[in-house]
Order: C-alpha cells, then sequence, then structure tokens
C-alpha cells in the first residue's frame, strides 16, 4: 500500500500498463562522435558504465527526497546508443513530481562525469514494453523532433508537458525546479519552460552549487574547439538567467 501525495490517502499499488498517457524525458549525449575519437575504447565503456548505474539507480528506492517514495515502480529507463529516455508510470502529478527530481538529479550526475547532456521532456499517450522492447508514441516523437532543436546543455519542457506543470504549479513538489526563461535553439533564442539541473549538484559545505556547474563546465570547454563551444556559451547563459 502507498499513499498518494494529492490525498494522503492509502491507494492501491496500480501495475504498469503498456499503453498509458506518460510523460517522456529524452537525453542525448552531446558530442558522443567526437568522445568516441579523442579518447581509448576502455575509457569511454566506463565513462557509460557509471552513466549506467545512475540511470538504473532511478528503477529502484533512489535518492531521490523520502516524501516522493509513495508509488511502487514508477519509471522505467532505457537506453539507445548515446540516447537515454525516462518513462513515467503514467501521468498523475506524483509521476511528474517523480520525474522532476529525477531528471534533474541524472542530468547533473552526468555532467559531474563530464559527458554532457541535452534533452526535453514531453507527454501524451505511450506505449512501453520493456520485455520485448516496444517503445512508441507522439511523445517520444516530440521530445526527439524538440531535443535536435536544443543548443545549450539543458533540459527544455515540450509544451504537451508544460501545460500540466502550469495547472499544478501551485502545489507541485519541486516546482523550484521550472524556469520560463529565454532559450537557445538552431534559429533563433525563445522563451521557454526549462528544468534545472543546477540545483541537483553535489556540493562540499559552503560550496556554491552555481560556480561548481560553471567549473565543470569550463573543465568541459578547454576540451572542445569551435562549434561545440557555443553549447557551453549558451549553458553557461541560461545558468546566470535562473541563478542570479
Amino acid at each position: 500500500m502507498a499513499k498518494t501525495i494529492e490525498e494522503g490517502k492509502v491507494a492501491i499499488k496500480k501495475p504498469w500498463n503498456v499503453t498509458d498517457k506518460r510523460f517522456v524525458c529524452f537525453l542525448d549525449i552531446m558530442g558522443f562522435k567526437d568522445m568516441v575519437m579523442r579518447n581509448s575504447h576502455e575509457t569511454i565503456y566506463k565513462m557509460l558504465e557509471e552513466f549506467s548505474k545512475h540511470r538504473t539507480t532511478l528503477e529502484i528506492p533512489n535518492p531521490l527526497p523520502e516524501e516522493l517514495n509513495f508509488e511502487s515502480d514508477p519509471l522505467k529507463t532505457v537506453s539507445f546508443s548515446d540516447s537515454i529516455v525516462i518513462f513515467t508510470k503514467n501521468d498523475s502529478k506524483g509521476c511528474l513530481e517523480i520525474l522532476t527530481y529525477a531528471a534533474s538529479w541524472l542530468f547533473a550526475k552526468a555532467v559531474e562525469s563530464g559527458i554532457p547532456l541535452k534533452g526535453v521532456i514531453s507527454h501524451g499517450e505511450m506505449s512501453v514494453n520493456i520485455s520485448r522492447q516496444i517503445f512508441f508514441g507522439q511523445p517520444l516523437i516530440d521530445a526527439y523532433l524538440l531535443e535536435e532543436d536544443v543548443t545549450f546543455y539543458g533540459i527544455v519542457i515540450h509544451n504537451t508537458a508544460e501545460k500540466i506543470i502550469n495547472e499544478n504549479l501551485d502545489t507541485l513538489l519541486g516546482k523550484e525546479f521550472y524556469f520560463d526563461c529565454v532559450v537557445p535553439f538552431r534559429t533563433s533564442k525563445i522563451k521557454h519552460y526549462i528544468l534545472d539541473w543546477v540545483t541537483s549538484i553535489e556540493t562540499e559545505f559552503g560550496t556554491n552549487k552555481k560556480t561548481k556547474a560553471l567549473k565543470l563546465l569550463q573543465k568541459q570547454r578547454e576540451q572542445t574547439s569551435g562549434s561545440p563551444r557555443r553549447y557551453i556559451d549558451n549553458t553557461i547563459d541560461v545558468i546566470n538567467q535562473i541563478n542570479n
């Protein structure tokens, strides 16, 4: 038995439906081909193995706030080469809250490990069959297409998910992770909701999270030249917008 955040009542744990309305977080590893060319096979494997541990952690009792651990088996994650996808069990407010913390935490872990990501959270009817490796639905397409247009390291909220976030914002746990700011896309800068990952960075006592985030980005900057640096500069601009 588990308590719902919305009502504080005891509710029966619901099973995963193959097809349901869900939130989808699509994440893409940036510069993966370049990373493979510039590092040894062993180095890349260890990096991906460590990141995979963080990814699978989300599917078991995890490092999320205790008040969120009310739902059994709320998330499923899969990876396709240089892409990671997180699916929620359904589109309940509770699942949105868990995804909020989970996506931010996973993104921060990736940046701390030197793995630059960009991604999108969307919403809609989605079929997820882990055992048969069947994944399809409009929200996955929406997230993939919007992610291609993003030109900074961060998570943008697709309008399908933004609508539900706005409807629940007053009572949403983790609402402080969402910011409406100017986001860099391929064609122009457009105001959009994003999910903050800087808040989830682990720091020593007294260390500023923004300062650590900027240091991590500077480290990545030293390993790139030309166009890839644009993503880092854009990310710094976004961080400065939401972490004054």
